[in-house]
């Protein structure tokens, strides 16, 4: 994953698509059914929005699509205080995963949050 990554739309295979829309569904499932107090996938910040994180990160950077409940979803986690530090911290990261920038050799772009 990388955060300063400028989020575009980025073409993806269909498996991709699928397990995309996969994860729409669990989080709009949750949401629908245990998110009533509050932003969350289970109303209140939980590890279970923690190790999803990550896939709010790339969903946000690869440009995917979503529904509704679920760009709410990311939302929500984005605003956290938390992402900010998290996102400051990853952009002072000096090193490069060649081999797995979409953007390559064009990979530090400004980041968008």
């Amino acid at each position: 994953m990388n955060m300063w990554l400028p989020p575009k739309k980025r073409p993806q295979p269909d498996e991709v698509i699928d397990n995309v829309w996969r994860v729409d569904a669990l989080w709009s499932d949750c949401r629908t059914r245990f998110g009533q107090n509050g932003p969350f996938l289970f109303g209140a910040f939980c590890a279970a929005d923690a190790m999803y994180a990550p896939v709010v990160s790339r969903l946000h950077s690869y440009g995917l699509e979503v529904g509704s409940v679920s760009r709410a979803y990311m939302g929500a986690v984005m605003a956290l205080p938390a992402w900010a530090a998290w996102w400051e911290a990853a952009l002072k990261e000096p090193w490069v995963m060649k081999g797995n920038e979409p953007d390559w050799p064009l990979v530090r772009g400004i980041a968008a949050r």
